[in-house]
């Protein structure tokens, strides 16, 4: 006795469409994904510019001189002094990973804190204050995706 036998056609095709609709779905997700990246890093450039009151401290410039800096507190973001911070926040694409941050050294002691000083987060409250942004974003995409070939 065999098996019944049921063929059907047009299966490679709708595997072709589906392959496509797939890039296009992972497309949409990682150009979401980048605009969030940029949402992040603007939001934490913001509240290191958005002056926070503290200390007063005396600073030396490099070609010599004092001036006074304004220190934020403990929890607070950091106050901009030299700008370098500001500067150095990027958003670093590699395949489908997007990354924002900041090279300089003491940017993670910003951060995070370390045993002589308290953190000043700048970038994670960045993110946190953001997710349902960072989600709508990602979201948008995919939804445009299924709008315009969803019928594939």
């Amino acid at each position: 006795m065999t098996a019944p036998r049921i063929d059907v056609e047009g299966m490679e095709e709708a595997q072709k469409k589906m392959a496509a609709l797939a890039k296009r779905y992972s497309r949409a997700t990682v150009e979401g994904a980048i605009a969030a990246g940029h949402l992040v890093r603007s939001e934490a450039i913001k509240s290191i510019h958005d002056q926070s009151s503290g200390e007063q401290v005396v600073r030396t410039r490099t070609g010599g001189g004092e001036y006074t800096h304004t220190a934020s507190k403990p929890g607070d973001a950091p106050n901009t002094d030299t700008g370098r911070l500001v500067q150095s926040v990027q958003v670093e694409v590699t395949g489908k990973t997007v990354d924002v941050g900041s090279t300089l050294h003491y940017a993670a002691h910003l951060e995070f804190g370390t045993r002589k000083m308290y953190a000043r987060p700048w970038l994670f409250p960045a993110f946190d204050g953001n997710k349902a942004a960072i989600v709508k974003l990602i979201k948008h995409g995919i939804d445009d995706v299924t709008k315009k070939h969803g019928d594939l």
